[in-house]
């Protein structure tokens, strides 16, 4: 059963990741990111209301309520070795959007927007100080600017890959961080969680697994260990259901990844090549693919890629292109050797402003799904439409449902 999923999490595990210098984009598992990022977009079902909030330093809390289905809604915590996103009132985010309306506006989309303050920024105001309390003016400064793009950070620019990373070239400072999330869905009697381990400066431990309880319960586990060696990436993959093994890989021609970290190869593109293989031990069976990606990042992103699955007889040809400032847009062909059927694919992902996103999606097989993101405060408002791709593939349904699939409201709080 779809239901909808808080972004609060998600959006911290990413700011996790960044914050420690780890590249989620140099790996063959988002090895086409960007273009799903803008067809493959998810909307919300039904209607759902969540709340997210740092509840210390290093832990925060999220509240999922589903009014319809009433089984999504949920329960759960997240804890961190490091503090991570503190969310401001709107008003003090206002005033340095005011301070910052001259800069270039796709440095807003960027994520996260980790500008580093001055000195004569952190310089102690004995007003501020006794209105801020305990909250020093550093990190009050670094809140704001976090905060004033918060609609962006969680929605908008997931199709973007900053390789300048905090750090990126210093990583060993980060070994042993860690983060565990979970989640808790008291109708459904389910656990889901993970936990992320930074076992060294270059590899990664993830452990996910879900737990059910009742009559007929079951306990699952992935374990994924991770190394970046940014020239090259390697994941192995052990799964508990269908007792799965796998391996992925990813190889970076051209210039180094340090030298994309800082700069030094702005306007050069450079190709990427991939692959993984997979066999599940329960049911003897496997499978593989292979796949080539061009990236240019300068002066707007501009992606082609091409994935292969020999085995199932299946190609994939993905062009994502950054239209202007905050609007890209992307388009997909998938085609099977063996059925000959095939399916094309458009998209575009528009930010309108600080405080409104627009998503749109067309395919010829699932029809048009659109999404609309607005920001009131410190509130994300979220609207999903999905209508059928073909009315005559739903001959019984009548009036709005031979139209609409799928209609949903998403309000999230972040507290």
């Amino acid at each position: 059963m779809a239901y909808t999923t808080s972004d609060y999490f998600p959006f911290l595990v990413r700011q996790f990741h960044h914050e420690t210098g780890w590249n989620e984009c140099n790996s063959y598992a988002t090895f086409c990111r960007a273009s799903k990022a803008i067809l493959d977009f998810s909307i919300p079902y039904g209607l759902s209301v969540s709340t997210g909030r740092r509840v210390g330093s290093n832990l925060s809390s999220q509240l999922v309520f589903s009014m319809i289905p009433s089984s999504a809604s949920s329960i759960g915590y997240l804890a961190a070795s490091r503090p991570l996103f503190n969310i401001m009132p709107a008003q003090t985010a206002a005033s340095s959007d005011e301070q910052n309306s001259g800069s270039n506006g796709a440095s807003a989309a960027s994520f996260p927007s980790l500008a580093v303050p001055t000195q004569s920024d952190i310089v102690s105001n004995p007003k501020a100080d006794a209105r801020d309390g305990k909250l020093s003016r550093q990190q009050q400064i670094q809140d704001e600017l976090d905060s004033q793009d918060l609609l962006q950070n969680i929605r908008a620019g997931v199709w973007r890959c900053n390789w300048r990373t905090p750090d990126y070239l210093n990583r060993a400072d980060y070994a042993g961080e860690y983060l565990a999330v979970a989640q808790l869905y008291p109708s459904l009697a389910t656990i889901t969680g993970s936990y992320v381990k930074r076992r060294s400066a270059t590899s990664e431990l993830t452990i996910s697994g879900v737990s059910v309880a009742g009559a007929q319960p079951d306990l699952q586990f992935i374990v994924q260990h991770a190394v970046d060696r940014r020239r090259w990436s390697s994941e192995g993959v052990f799964g508990t259901n269908g007792r799965l093994l796998g391996l992925r890989g990813l190889y970076n021609f051209g210039d180094s990844a340090e030298e994309k970290a800082v700069g030094e190869c702005a306007g050069r593109g450079r190709i990427s090549a991939g692959g993984e293989v997979y066999f599940g031990a329960q049911e003897a069976s496997g499978g593989m693919s292979v796949g080539m990606r061009y990236r240019d990042d300068q002066p707007l992103l501009s992606e082609l890629t091409c994935v292969l699955n020999p085995i199932m007889g299946h190609v994939s040809l993905a062009l994502t292109r950054e239209l202007r400032s905050r609007m890209c847009a992307a388009a997909r062909y998938d085609f099977n050797a063996f059925s000959l059927s095939s399916e094309l694919a458009v998209g575009v992902e528009w930010q309108l402003d600080q405080n409104s996103i627009v998503k749109a999606r067309w395919s010829d097989s699932q029809g048009l799904r659109c999404l609309v993101d607005t920001r009131l405060n410190n509130m994300v408002f979220s609207m999903g439409l999905d209508l059928h791709g073909d009315m005559a593939t739903t001959p019984a349904a009548t009036g709005i449902k031979r139209f609409v699939r799928s209609f949903g409201l998403q309000f999230q709080w972040f507290l």
